[in-house]
C-alpha cells in the first residue's frame, strides 16, 4: 500500500483565517518533523523531503510552507523595490509591440457582408484600411 504524506491545503481558506491556516501549518509541521525525525529521508536542493527507500517526495520543508506572521508580511516589500535589477531584465525582455499613448479601441460593429467582404479583398491590413475610410468620411 502507498503511503500517504502529509499535505498542506490552503486553496479552501479566505483572507481572515488565519488562525485556521496557523493552525493546519501546525499539524502539517507536526507531521513532517515526526517523519524527519525517524529517519530514512533526505531533503533536496529546493527543500523536499524525498523518501529514501522509493524515492516519493513527501513535501516541502514545513519552514518553505510557514505562513508569514503579521509583522513579517508587513516587512515585505513590492518586487521591483526589492529586486530593481531583476525588474530591469524581465521588462528588457518582454515581448511584442511597446505601449502606445493613444491605443485603438476595441468594439463590435455590424457591417454588410459585402463591405467586409470588398475590404477583405485587399489583403492583410484591411481593419486599418477601414478605420481610415471611417476617419475620412467623418473629416479627421
Amino acid at each position: 500500500m502507498k503511503k500517504v504524506w502529509p499535505s498542506f491545503e490552503t486553496k479552501d481558506l479566505g483572507e481572515n483565517d488565519d488562525a485556521e491556516l496557523m493552525r493546519r501549518w501546525q499539524v502539517y509541521n507536526d507531521q513532517m518533523q515526526a517523519i524527519i525525525q525517524a529517519g530514512g529521508v533526505r531533503q533536496d536542493a529546493d527543500g523536499w523531503w524525498i523518501d529514501e527507500a522509493t524515492g516519493d517526495m513527501i513535501g516541502p520543508d514545513p519552514e518553505i510552507e510557514r505562513p508569514l506572521s503579521a509583522h513579517e508580511a508587513g516587512k515585505a516589500k513590492p518586487f521591483r523595490e526589492a529586486f530593481p535589477d531583476l525588474a530591469a531584465s524581465i521588462d528588457r525582455t518582454r515581448k511584442g509591440r511597446p505601449p502606445i499613448d493613444n491605443p485603438k479601441e476595441q468594439i463590435s460593429i455590424r457591417l454588410s457582408p459585402d463591405v467586409i467582404q470588398a475590404f477583405k479583398a485587399t489583403g492583410k491590413g484591411w481593419q486599418t484600411r477601414i478605420d481610415d475610410a471611417l476617419r475620412k468620411a467623418v473629416g479627421l
